[in-house]
């Protein structure tokens, strides 16, 4: 039996939660590709996203939806099978 080969102290996980809660601003990805940027963090565990050509909808994704978040490049990708909870216009 081998030795198990030690873990690199230097890439650590992230904390969804915290990035989650800290990622206005974020473009976020679907199966299709680009849906928008996060617009705002609801309190309730949902995710406002800015849709749309002149970004003129608003879609609302539950943050469990949320396969990977990258802070680092700013982007959000969704699970495969996230689909809005609701839509709204855009003030």
């Amino acid at each position: 039996m081998q030795p198990e080969a030690p873990t690199p102290t230097h890439h650590r996980p992230i904390d969804r939660d915290y990035w989650i809660d800290h990622c206005e601003g974020y473009r976020v990805e679907g199966r299709g590709g680009r849906i928008g940027l996060v617009e705002e963090v609801r309190p309730d565990g949902l995710l406002a996203v800015r849709a749309g050509l002149l970004g003129r909808r608003v879609l609302i994704f539950d943050q469990a939806d949320v396969a990977e978040i990258v802070p680092r490049a700013k982007r959000i990708y969704l699970d495969s099978s996230a689909v809005p909870v609701a839509s709204e216009h855009a003030e």
